[in-house]
């Protein structure tokens, strides 16, 4: 399976990026990798992890949910178009199908228990609830009483890897945060940054390779 990274990491794809004439009049060959452009991805949330993290100086804590978006089947329809070298190449979304690109990491902010010894940080799970209701997942709601008034308030649901996994979704990818790379050189990867729902779009069983029976 290729990999956003792939691109990125690979020596002849830079030398052949970078060392190009600037001359209008030469021929730019097609790119040896098909980069991911901006624009809209049909594809399944797959390989998600998760882990504990401190945040804002150790003031907060949160559970960290990142995943890679592989490109569905369905993608083939579509059409991106990107610079390359002197002039803009045309990609068909069949040539991403298969392929894995890294989503923004999604952060679901904890309550302190008694001893704790960090703050909650309840504004910062909006994106957290956001998320959930895309992928599908109900929030369920509750009435507190605030100030003598009732409310309807929605609790967050903690999610595990496997309600993720295989879920179908809509990627918006864009341009990542800067880095510089083995070869000291400064690059702009291409990123998930937020996924939207899928209306109708089918969820990926996702095979566990280790457990195949031989």
């Amino acid at each position: 399976m290729s990999n956003v990274s792939d691109i990125f990491n690979d020596d002849d794809f830079f030398a052949e990026t970078n060392n190009k004439s600037s001359s209008s009049t030469e021929k730019t060959p097609k790119p040896k990798w098909t980069p991911f452009a901006d624009g809209e991805y049909l594809g399944h949330i797959t390989e998600v992890t998760q882990r504990e993290v401190d945040t804002h100086s150790g003031k907060h804590k949160a559970l960290v949910f990142n995943f890679m978006v592989r490109v569905a089947d369905e993608n083939s329809t579509k059409e991106y178009v990107y610079p390359w070298g002197n002039t803009t190449y045309t990609a068909s979304g069949s040539e991403y199908v298969g392929k894995s690109i890294k989503a923004y990491g999604i952060f679901k902010y904890l309550v302190p228990k008694e001893g704790d010894s960090f703050e909650s940080n309840p504004d910062g799970n909006k994106n957290y609830a956001i998320f959930c209701e895309t992928i599908g997942i109900e929030l369920p709601t509750s009435i507190k009483e605030v100030n003598g008034e009732k409310l309807t308030v929605k609790s967050l649901p903690t999610l595990k890897p496997e309600d993720m996994e295989g879920v179908p979704v809509i990627a918006v990818v864009g341009e990542g945060r800067k880095y510089t790379n083995r070869n000291g050189k400064e690059v702009t990867p291409k990123i998930v940054k937020f996924v939207k729902e899928w209306k109708g779009g089918k969820k990926l069983e996702i095979v566990d390779e280790a457990n195949i029976p031989f």
